[in-house]
């Protein structure tokens, strides 16, 4: 084959290729790719101030819990501390679950608080054991008098597809449902989140005796947008590679005769 014939060969080959289906397809995946990372730093910073004003939430000095709260206040103060004082109302005690705690079995004992005025609000107290379950077997998680309650403001945490229904009728929680609870309960949609002990040896001491463990005062909110920007990032470098080697132009017999030429000649 004449090289002026090769050339036209491997030029009309590599158009072809150019202007494919699947070459069209390599040039989607590094665009949305690194477009998708781009969306990742965003996210990132996004995420990261989140993680400084909830952080700086948490460190500032407890603040009295209005009476009647609404739903702009519990935004604009989740995570941030609170003093409430009142009695807690056993009769409508609520456990959530199952839930674990260090691989043991158990559930988060949710009870509603009345306040000074009649006011009532959720408390999510903490972890039991679940041999605990019964009231009776823990005396010591049910005082008497009025008791004052350090404690988060949350919102309900929700459910995923996987979680069952929960069914107030039958007094059982699978998931801190804010709307059934509060129906349930008569209480106002606010949920407060007791603080864990700072003395882990106080906390083992009271989960023995039925005394609920709070949640430890820590920041408990994901940020994986790190790790999902790198993969972005790199999915987008890798398939720009893969494009770049499919859509390279291939070298025709006569430009390969002239660089074979061109070397022997220097090593002459």
């Amino acid at each position: 084959m004449p090289l002026h014939a090769d050339a036209s060969v491997v030029g009309s080959e590599w158009k072809s290729r150019l202007y494919s289906w699947k070459t069209i397809v390599m040039c989607t995946v590094p665009l949305l790719a690194f477009g998708l990372g781009t969306w990742q730093v965003r996210r990132l910073k996004w995420k990261l101030a989140l993680l400084d004003e909830v952080n700086d939430r948490m460190h500032r000095r407890p603040i009295a819990l209005p009476l009647r709260v609404t739903s702009d206040e519990i935004s604009q103060n989740e995570y941030r501390r609170v003093i409430v004082y009142g009695v807690f109302d056993y009769n409508k005690e609520m456990l959530v679950g199952p839930r674990s705690l260090e691989g043991e079995p158990g559930y988060i004992l949710v009870t509603p608080l009345v306040r000074e005025d009649g006011s009532r609000i959720l408390v999510s107290r903490g972890w039991i054991r679940r041999e605990l379950k019964d009231p009776k077997s823990r005396p010591l998680s049910q005082p008497a008098d009025s008791v004052t309650v350090v404690a988060f403001v949350r919102r309900a945490t929700g459910k995923n597809k996987f979680t069952p229904e929960s069914s107030p009728e039958n007094n059982e929680w699978y998931s801190l449902d804010l709307d059934l609870m509060s129906k349930h309960a008569d209480t106002q949609q606010v949920l407060l989140e007791v603080i864990q002990p700072e003395s882990t040896t106080a906390a083992i001491h009271d989960a023995r005796n039925g005394v609920p463990i709070g949640v430890p005062f820590q920041v408990d909110i994901r940020n994986n947008h790190l790790q999902y920007l790198i993969t972005w990032y790199a999915l987008a470098v890798i398939t720009s590679g893969m494009l770049f080697y499919t859509l390279r132009k291939p070298e025709s017999a006569a430009a390969k005769i002239r660089r074979l030429r061109s070397k022997a000649g220097r090593i002459l």
